[in-house]
């Protein structure tokens, strides 16, 4: 599979990072530190699998179930470890993109199960913090000119209607 640049990922993962953790690098974790550290020169393998900076922290999804073209990188925030940066290859008006999003990975289970209610209000305001993030770095990736799910939406509302 063809990837995307080692700038593209730099760029996205330090996007990603800046928001995710907010206080500063300090409070990244060390072994995801270097996605916010990577060198714009370097080959971008040395961040995918199975190198061994992306043990834990880059799955290929061609290598899932599903099949799909692309990478998720498990990121995290201040919050919530399982935050993941993805960067998946679609079709796109007959080409091919790739184009960055945010997992919030929280859906998995839902605030009411066998929670206390306080537990409930917790994890909902978990979900509500991620739907934030995942807004705000999104938002971040598509002024930086990264194609996001939302600017695809924009471009295929606004292409113009070709007749076949």
């Amino acid at each position: 599979m063809q990837t995307f640049s080692t700038q593209d990922l730099a760029r996205a993962c330090r996007i990603f990072l800046r928001i995710a953790y907010s206080e500063g690098p300090a409070t990244i974790p060390a072994s995801k530190l270097p996605y916010n550290e990577i060198p714009e020169d370097g080959p971008v393998e040395a961040y995918l699998p199975p190198a061994k900076t992306a043990a834990g922290i880059c799955r290929d999804l061609s290598k899932t179930k599903a099949g799909i073209p692309g990478y998720e990188f498990r990121l995290g925030s201040a919050r919530f470890p399982h935050l993941k940066l993805r960067i998946q290859s679609m079709d796109f008006h007959e080409r091919g993109v790739w184009v960055y999003s945010v997992d919030t990975h929280d859906h998995f289970l839902p605030p009411s199960d066998h929670r206390s209610p306080d537990e409930a209000d917790g994890w909902r305001a978990l979900i509500d913090y991620n739907r934030t993030l995942k807004q705000q770095i999104e938002e971040e990736l598509g002024a930086a000119g990264f194609l996001t799910p939302k600017t695809l939406l924009k471009l295929d509302l606004t292409a113009p209607e070709t007749f076949v």
